[in-house]
């Protein structure tokens, strides 16, 4: 993949990528994310994390273990409900995960706690972020619809931004477009990746 690669180009690559690893692999290595993403002195010292539920077909990292382990600390886990599928208006809700006999998926195939209460953007103290693949320039490769980049430019700038990938897909950088909100961290299974880290960008790694 040559490094003049677009945002299309990676798409692929980083989605070919992900389905070309067996599920044994996707545990190992979100088992590993996991423990990582737990030692955060920022999401040791949260009181509420936005998270994601993963879609095992698309061989997403698996933030169950995350979320599993969050829930036993009596940390409050945040999960995106989409509430409009129409192009160009990506718009999510935020409620509070309260179990998964609770979660529905949507017609995109995402598990949603449609019954959680709403989660206020400002109870949020990380938000933990999906993604194909990402640049250690801080940008990120997801599906191009933009819902993610929507919330976060609407979420104090100073919450901890920390995204999930495999090694496997991570770049020294990836383009980016005007809109695009950068993370702070990158957390791979061999370890925490800092960024090119924007000037209201907190420690994430470091004190919460």
């Amino acid at each position: 993949m040559p490094s003049s690669a677009t945002k299309s180009e990676l798409r692929q690559h980083f989605d070919a990528t992900r389905k070309a690893m067996d599920r044994g692999a996707i545990t190992d290595r979100s088992k590993r994310i996991a423990r990582h993403v737990l030692n955060l002195p920022a999401i040791r010292g949260a009181s509420c994390v936005h998270a994601y539920w993963p879609i095992p077909e698309q061989n997403e990292v698996d933030t169950r273990y995350i979320i599993d382990a969050l829930v036993e600390r009596d940390v409050d886990v945040a999960l995106p409900v989409v509430t409009s599928f129409e192009a160009g208006t990506p718009e999510m809700a935020h409620r509070r995960f309260t179990g998964r006999s609770d979660l529905q998926r949507n017609e995109w195939n995402i598990a949603e706690p449609i019954d959680g209460p709403e989660v206020l953007l400002s109870n949020i103290d990380a938000v933990i972020v999906p993604a194909l693949g990402a640049g250690l320039n801080g940008h990120r490769i997801g599906h191009g619809w933009g819902y993610y980049d929507a919330f976060l430019k609407d979420l104090d700038p100073s919450i901890p931004r920390i995204l999930l990938a495999f090694d496997d897909c991570v770049r020294p950088h990836v383009p980016c477009d005007a809109h695009d909100i950068p993370v702070h961290i990158i957390v791979t299974e061999s370890g925490l990746h800092k960024v090119a880290s924007p000037d209201d960008a907190p420690d994430a790694a470091g004190q919460p």
